[in-house]
């Protein structure tokens, strides 16, 4: 009886600490989304343009490519934490260059923009991501 006691236990820990960790990576998740959402809404009127989704895609880029090469090497894309431009190596080369990194920023403001309005607002941006990240 006591086995199945100390079993019933640990089954109860794992489970409640499973769904503790799974909480916790959803509120982070949101977070970051917040953060990048107020990052591309350049002019703060809650919604993100395709010209926004332009200026933060090419800042971004500048922003990894550490050594100014035109491409997003490995070890720079690895320090990508929005992991928005993980998918974009198309010819999957091992880096990811600038015409990449556009396609793929259209692609998530077309699949971003549900409404098709031309505008994404912050839930189309959350529900995005968070559809994203639950596969």
């Amino acid at each position: 009886m006591v086995n199945f006691v100390k079993l019933g236990i640990i089954i109860f820990c794992i489970i409640f600490f499973s769904a503790m960790n799974s909480f916790a990576q959803q509120n982070n998740l949101q977070d970051i989304s917040s953060q990048e959402f107020s990052k591309m809404d350049k002019d703060q009127n809650g919604l993100i343009s395709s010209s926004e989704m332009r200026v933060y895609q090419a800042e971004k880029f500048n922003e990894l490519d550490k050594d100014k090469s035109g491409d997003i090497a490995a070890e720079e894309l690895a320090a990508d934490t929005t992991k928005m431009h993980h998918p974009a190596d198309r010819d999957m080369n091992g880096k990811v260059s600038r015409e990449e990194s556009d396609s793929q920023f259209k692609e998530y403001f077309q699949q971003m923009d549900k409404n098709k309005d031309n505008q994404v607002s912050e839930a189309e941006y959350t529900d995005y991501w968070k559809l994203i990240h639950r596969f």
